[in-house]
């Protein structure tokens, strides 16, 4: 519980937009864990929404450029759903990296216009 709340009080500082931001990044962590698990039909329709999440977060993200990096993902996502075993533990390990860093550089860029 006290976790919670220290996020909670670092993404107020960080913006109001921020909490939500993270959020929904913190999900798309846990789908791409999931992703690396998926097979077939089930994985191709999960990069689908892993894929539409990141490019719908990144439109929100105007304030930065982010279209090279947003194209870097989803394309490792889309190799993630033929990918298995350690491959594929690997591969959703380096994209999570990849999305956190483009959470904290968002996050950077709202912290200079304040």
């Amino acid at each position: 519980m006290a976790h919670t709340m220290e996020s909670e009080s670092k993404g107020t500082e960080t913006g109001k937009r921020s909490p939500g931001i993270q959020e929904r990044f913190g999900k798309l962590g846990n789908d791409i864990d999931l992703l690396a698990k998926k097979t077939g039909d089930e994985a191709s329709k999960l990069a689908k929404n892993i894929n539409s999440e990141i490019k719908s977060l990144s439109e929100e993200m105007k304030s930065i450029d982010v279209k090279d990096e947003v194209k870097s993902i989803t394309g490792r996502v889309e190799k993630l759903v033929d990918t298995t075993g350690e491959s594929a533990k690997k591969l959703a390990s380096d994209i999570k990296t990849d999305v956190k860093k483009l959470v904290d550089r968002f996050e950077s860029s709202i912290s200079k216009k304040k």
